[in-house]
């Protein structure tokens, strides 16, 4: 009995508490939805009376120009191209004004600032900032328009834009692949003068992704700077800051450096071949002069028609005119080994001029006596001694000196020729110490001069 009147209590209990706690959550429901509703006719009322009387093209101040803080931050930095002298960012742009004309009480404790949606910042002031050197710019709408307008009680503004930009970067390419350039960023107003408003950099202005790598590129350093510049309708502000970017050598030294370097050294190769070997030493030359002219023609590809030479043309020139001289030395090679003397004793030449004579007065008196074919006959057809004829004919006996002649000439045929070969051979082996000792002192000249004392 007892143990059932403790089931009823407790029955009874739990159906008492369930009625009263039920309508709490509802109450406690209903007074979410109602605060929410109320909060946002609030919200809207708040806008209302605080955009009420307001004009947007009228500037926050009328006394005195109002400050417009400026400052970035850099998501990524791409694009860096010397064809068309531009690179690209994507960053985001902040700005930070006062406006007391939005000065309000604020909602709550909490609420000691507000978020302006719902394309609000059209009916506010809002700096006219542009980019000054932009050749082309968006704005990002992914997947909502990426805007942030936010106002606090005392009428600070906070605008941030998310930007991807194109800006020209007029680069100088005298040092190319070993420069230094520096690209600017020119922020301006453009339409408010300084007496409506001015720029200056927060703080801490500019920030930069920390993984954040460009291509062929290090960014060393970034500068700030004063752009501001007068123009037909007044004197308008401006803020710079300069990227000072380092390019980095190694995809030319793999790409240009050492496959030039390998050309020139193969041009050497020549000086070793045998003087005789015209095909080999020929082609190779060729060759090499052919392959050094098309790598220069494609290393200039992505580089614009500019007037002054560079860095890189420098080089490629020298690698051309080492391989050509490598080619150029051959020819002297083979016109030294084949020169042959022409000099001779003067006794020689004293009897040649003599049986030319001879020969002369032989071939007047034959065209009348015919003793040509008589002598031809009587000596069994043996025509080819002509001093044995002359004096025959004559009775001119030739000197043993005269006999010899010919065999002397044709001795000192083959020492001219050998003396003519050891030149050519010395020639060679003068080319294999001084042309790579060149190109060792051009490579230490042009590193140094470009990497440390060029401007």
């Amino acid at each position: 009995m007892d143990v059932m009147m403790f089931i009823r209590i407790l029955l009874n209990t739990y159906l008492l508490a369930s009625l009263i706690v039920k309508p709490s959550h509802m109450q406690r429901n209903n007074w979410r939805k109602r605060h929410s509703v109320r909060e946002k006719k609030s919200m809207s009322t708040f806008f209302n009376e605080l955009l009420g009387g307001y004009k947007a093209d009228e500037p926050p101040m009328k006394d005195r120009p109002t400050e417009v803080h400026i400052g970035i931050y850099i998501n990524s930095f791409f694009s860096i191209s010397e064809q068309t002298m531009d690179y690209s960012v994507s960053m985001y742009l902040r700005q930070h004004w006062r406006d007391p004309r939005l000065c309000y009480i604020p909602l709550s404790r909490k609420t000691i600032s507000v978020r302006l949606g719902n394309g609000l910042w059209k009916y506010i002031w809002i700096p006219d900032t542009f980019i000054r050197n932009e050749k082309r710019a968006t704005f990002h709408e992914v997947t909502v328009e990426n805007r942030l307008l936010r106002l606090n009680t005392t009428g600070y503004m906070w605008y941030v834009t998310k930007i991807t930009a194109t800006l020209s970067c007029m680069m100088k390419l005298q040092k190319y692949p070993l420069d230094t350039q520096t690209c600017q960023m020119m922020f301006e107003s453009f339409g408010n003068t300084m007496d409506t408003m001015y720029y200056t950099w927060f703080n801490n202005s500019i920030e930069i992704e920390k993984n954040l790598e460009l291509p062929q590129f290090s960014l060393i350093k970034t500068l700030e700077d004063d752009c501001s510049q007068n123009y037909t309708a007044g004197f308008f502000s401006c803020l710079s800051l300069e990227f000072v970017l380092h390019r980095d050598i190694g995809f030319f030294i793999i790409q240009v450096y050492i496959p030039s370097m390998l050309i020139v050294i193969l041009s050497w190769v020549s000086f070793w071949i045998n003087i005789d070997a015209s095909p080999a030493r020929v082609s190779l030359g060729l060759l090499t002069v052919l392959t050094t002219t098309t790598m220069s023609g494609g290393a200039r590809e992505s580089l614009p028609r500019v007037s002054y030479i560079k860095a890189i043309d420098v080089w490629m020139i020298v690698c051309l005119v080492f391989v050509f001289a490598s080619l150029i030395e051959y020819a002297v090679v083979n016109v030294v080994s084949r020169k042959v003397r022409s000099v001779r004793p003067s006794s020689t030449n004293e009897n040649r001029l003599h049986i030319h004579t001879m020969t002369s007065l032989f071939r007047a008196t034959n065209q009348s006596s015919g003793a040509n074919d008589e002598f031809c006959h009587s000596t069994n057809n043996n025509c080819h001694n002509l001093l044995d004829y002359i004096a025959h004919l004559f009775q001119f006996k030739p000197s043993k000196e005269n006999k010899e002649v010919y065999g002397a000439t044709s001795c000192d045929k083959s020492r001219d020729i050998e003396e003519s070969r050891r030149k050519a051979r010395s020639i060679d082996k003068v080319a294999r110490k001084a042309f790579p000792l060149g190109f060792v002192i051009f490579n230490l000249i042009y590193w140094l001069y470009y990497t440390q004392f060029a401007v």
